[in-house]
């Protein structure tokens, strides 16, 4: 598939613990502004645990009905209204005839450890007689925080080999589930008064509606969006691996993604480091082997420092946050923006700014 082909972004919503909708989670990152709080979950040494959440008005004020399942908890409530949300968000405005492919992010299938199960958000969404949905369009991808990213590839084949108009693609997750908070507490990776190097887990969700058509893409000024084919790749010594880390998976995903970029150094780069150590070490050795595609100094931006770790929503929403800064800035460029899971998967993807009479 040519580099060429790109899908531009139409529509993006969002909602995370700093924000009801993208105007307001963009305006909150670009701030500063911090969802970190103490958690009603401890670890067991009895201590918090801090979470971000979003607010619990946002749900309650929803008029919506849910049809509960066989895997229903307030998690899950969390998770399908977050996605119902965003959704509505990222097609408001837009006249969709008839049912458009899906592409669904989700947590990433590990042994011994619990994740979502996506029987019962997408029997909700599709529910929805607002959104374009239907059950037979629907693709997820069990990968974790890499997912959404990944997700591209697919949504360019639909775009370009099956001629589709649109393809929404994103992800919604939580993890307010004491399974999976205690997990992680086993796994000492929780930020704690005594764990410095640990992450806030969060909820949130995030997706893009992508178009082929320039002419049909978000515009601001003239300019649009849109997203190259993305690199996506393994790491084998990744935190349920045996195998040393070496870093290779998200430097070969930096290279695939960087290698049919001819324009200016990269100057901003969007991360999903969560405050772990070992991403920074990871983003450092990515960096360094792909430095000459980046400007000096290179502008680094990790918004789970505001909103906290998104899980399978963090690759929508990071794209969604870069091309909403790049709308917003004068003049063209071009960001990088990358999500590492916790196993295997890798992946990153160029958004650039283009102006409006792009070539399909």
């Amino acid at each position: 598939m040519s580099d060429m082909q790109k899908a531009y972004i139409a529509g993006i919503g969002m909602v995370t613990p700093v924000g009801a909708d993208t105007t307001m989670t963009a305006a909150a990152v670009k701030a500063g502004v911090s969802g970190y709080r103490a958690s009603g979950y401890f670890t067991q040494k009895r201590l918090p645990i801090t979470m971000t959440a979003v607010p619990a008005e946002l749900f309650a004020t929803m008029e919506v009905k849910i049809d509960e399942g066989n895997y229903y908890s307030a998690q899950y409530d969390h998770i399908i209204k977050m996605a119902i949300l965003a959704l509505r968000e990222t097609v408001s405005g837009q006249s969709i005839k008839k049912p458009v492919p899906l592409i669904l992010a989700m947590p990433e299938e590990l042994p011994n450890i619990s994740y979502i199960k996506s029987d019962a958000l997408i029997k909700n969404i599709i529910n929805q007689k607002d959104l374009p949905l239907h059950a037979d369009l629907v693709r997820c991808i069990y990968a974790g925080r890499a997912a959404g990213i990944q997700g591209l590839e697919l949504a360019l084949h639909y775009l370009y080999q099956q001629k589709a108009d649109y393809v929404l693609l994103g992800g919604s997750d939580s993890h307010w589930d004491a399974l999976r908070v205690g997990e992680l507490d086993k796994a000492g990776r929780l930020l704690t008064p005594d764990c410095m190097d640990g992450f806030a887990p969060g909820e949130g969700a995030g997706f893009l509606l992508l178009t082929r058509h320039p002419e049909r893409a978000l515009a601001q000024d003239g300019h649009i969006i849109g997203l190259s084919r993305p690199g996506n790749s393994q790491e084998h010594g990744h935190l349920f691996s045996k195998d040393t880390y070496r870093g290779d998976g998200l430097d070969l995903a930096f290279k695939q993604a960087l290698s049919a970029h001819t324009g200016e150094g990269i100057h901003t780069l969007y991360a999903s480091m969560n405050g772990e150590n070992h991403w920074a070490k990871e983003y450092g050795v990515a960096y360094t082997r792909n430095k000459s595609s980046f400007r000096d100094p290179v502008k680094v931006e990790h918004p789970a420092d505001c909103y906290g770790d998104l899980g399978a929503a963090t690759g929508p929403v990071l794209m969604g946050l870069a091309a909403d800064n790049l709308l917003n800035q004068p003049g063209l460029a071009t960001n990088l923006v990358y999500s590492s899971s916790d196993s295997a998967a890798r992946a990153a993807v160029r958004v650039e700014k283009l102006p409006k009479l792009a070539s399909t």
